[in-house]
């Protein structure tokens, strides 16, 4: 494959103060290419250090190497959120062939929890030892658990297919940073846009292929298979066309063997612990077990002196002063990045709770056919990542600072107006739809522009590892704040709705209990089960149980605005791009032929 970017001796000449007047570039794009510090910058070879775009040949841009990287983000990206999001619409269906099993919750736990904790781990790794290999395994792993998924016999062998698949995404879910590393700073935005439009089968449509999927003669099993070939597919783009900096290229002075014996294992440790056990805990209250639950308590508990506790403290006070820690604090300190990073947690969440509520109002809410269902299920999911798409766009229109907080002011209202009728099918639909896209827009923007906030791009893959921690914890927050008052709500307002319309219309009390098991469709609604039952009562309480959810998701659509109402602050400390970066390249895939003298070049 021939290399299509001129020599690396003009590539160094982004980085010459005496090539100002010759590249037309201002002083300030020159200190932002040299931000790393000395020693860091003598340690990188020439061609594992940002550049000027100006520098770059333009047919780089077309090169195979070039675009087959990004294919092997847009197919790892799309593999990344059809494992999971192509199962958890019919996993009710999946547990009645494979079950019943009491843990089929874990099939969706597992998924978040080992995506969550390994965001930060592949990002701080790979920016040590280099990326090629950590995507590669990522996708080769993906096909493993997909694989498993595909041909499970039981409950407990889906579980273990997810955990593959979570830890996968971990690697394939990172794409905003590895896209933000390859493009220059001015077209991220789009380059963004680019991954999520690729993702439209497995994110926003995921409801829907689903449901026909399980009318096809695969079922659920169609989707494993589907999602094999895209993360096969995705492997071998990875393997023929990503070759960024070499562990050489970035050490050329360190051995392997030093860093490893220099590594922070500790805080690794600490760091992984306490994350995993701190979001289990989430994960179960509520769920699995009760808030009051000693499981959740001593989860939560422990989890949370870990993470916000020793591990901090460790950070700070690291006895060995020749080790760095495993997260350097110096991210925390700045403000942009911190709410950048939160503000994709926020948007997160709305979708994932939303993305778990919405589906179960349509079901309760309407009476719908199996295909409409499906359908309006994925509404939200549709919303925002349609939202994500535009948000590129956006961004790079008017800036990330008003396009964020615009998105985001109009966003949490909207959701909050879902509350004021939502058995109001079209009123309902029209707002979750608008506001679901208008906090896509927002997420997308705010996790570009975190990564733009960063003062040395050679620690984007610990600032994108971060940030994509950070959406992870705030969405587990979320979901579990939105099941638990759903639940809650509903324990209250079916009683105080249903018990008095059906006993009004003539049922006797005794067969109170049977008639709302029939009505959540965990027991039969027959006059047999429910002793007295008639077609004017099932009609009275049916109408009944409808207004009684309606009232729990109404409070649902409340709690949503703690979240939005967050964001519409956090916006507020957004600052806009930089416009001397905009030409900033931070990273480069290069021809493999020619690595070993690139991995000697002196700069």
């Amino acid at each position: 494959m021939a290399d299509n970017s001129k020599p690396t001796a003009q590539h160094l000449e982004a980085a010459s103060p005496s090539t100002d007047i010759e590249l037309q570039q201002p002083r300030p794009q020159l200190a932002y290419n040299d931000l790393d510090d000395d020693d860091n910058a003598d340690e990188r070879a020439p061609e594992a250090r940002g550049r000027d775009a100006s520098s770059i040949d333009a047919s780089y841009w077309r090169s195979a190497r070039f675009l087959g990287s990004m294919a092997a983000i847009g197919l790892g990206f799309m593999g990344g959120t059809g494992g999971y999001a192509l199962v958890a619409p019919v996993l009710s269906d999946i547990n009645a062939d494979l079950g019943p099993s009491p843990n089929i919750a874990w099939v969706g736990l597992v998924y978040v929890l080992t995506e969550a904790v390994f965001f930060l781990l592949v990002g701080r790794l790979s920016d040590i030892f280099g990326r090629r290999w950590f995507f590669i395994t990522g996708s080769l792993i993906g096909l493993v658990g997909t694989i498993i998924g595909a041909t499970a016999q039981s409950v407990n062998t889906l579980i273990g297919a997810e955990v593959l698949i979570g830890l996968a995404a971990a690697f394939q879910i990172s794409f905003f940073w590895v896209i933000a590393e390859l493009v220059p700073v001015k077209w991220r935005y789009l380059a963004n846009s680019y991954a999520y439009i690729v993702s439209i089968p497995t994110n926003p449509l995921a409801a829907k292929i689903a449901f026909t999927m399980q009318r096809s003669p695969l079922k659920w099993r169609g989707s494993f298979i589907f999602m094999a070939g895209v993360n096969a597919l995705s492997a071998l783009c990875w393997y023929l066309f990503y070759h960024p900096p070499t562990f050489h290229m970035l050490h050329r002075t360190k051995m392997a063997k030093d860093i490893l014996l220099h590594f922070d294992w500790i805080g690794l440790l600490l760091y992984t612990a306490g994350t995993t056990i701190l979001l289990m805990g989430l994960s179960w209250g509520g769920g699995l077990y009760p808030w009051s639950d000693s499981h959740v308590i001593a989860t939560l508990v422990a989890g949370a002196v870990c993470v916000f506790g020793i591990f901090p403290l460790w950070s700070v006070y690291l006895p060995f002063k020749t080790v760095e820690p495993f997260l350097p604090l110096h991210l925390f300190t700045n403000l942009n990045f911190q709410a950048c990073a939160w503000l994709t947690g926020i948007g997160a969440g709305a979708y994932y709770g939303f993305s778990l509520i919405w589906p179960q109002a349509v079901s309760s809410l309407y009476t719908l056919s199996y295909d409409e269902q499906g359908t309006l299920a994925g509404l939200a999911a549709m919303g925002f990542v349609f939202g994500q798409v535009i948000g590129g766009v956006i961004a790079t229109l008017v800036g990330p600072r008003w396009g964020i907080r615009v998105t985001m002011w109009m966003a949490a209202p909207l959701m909050l107006a879902a509350a004021a009728n939502p058995l109001n099918k079209s009123l309902t639909e029209g707002l979750i739809l608008t506001g679901s896209f208008l906090i896509g827009a927002s997420e997308s923007q705010t996790a570009v522009t975190a990564l733009s906030t960063l003062r040395n791009e050679a620690d984007i893959g610990l600032a994108g590892g971060l940030a994509g921690t950070i959406r992870s914890f705030v969405s587990a927050i979320a979901v579990a704040i939105y099941s638990t008052v759903l639940k809650n709500r509903l324990n209250t307002t079916i009683p105080q709705y249903v018990a008095p319309a059906a006993e009004q219309a003539g049922l006797p009390p005794s067969s109170l209990p049977a008639l709302i098991l029939g009505l959540g469709g965990t027991g039969p609604l027959t006059a047999t089960a429910v002793p007295g039952l008639t077609s004017a009562i099932e009609a009275a309480a049916t109408t009944a149980y409808r207004y009684a959810n309606a009232q729990a998701y109404r409070t649902i659509f409340f709690t949503s605005f703690a979240f939005g109402g967050a964001g519409m602050i956090l916006v507020w400390f957004v600052a806009d791009k930089d416009k001397t970066k905009e030409n900033f390249v931070g990273g480069h895939v290069h021809d493999p032929r020619q690595e070993k003298a690139l991995e000697g070049e002196k700069g």
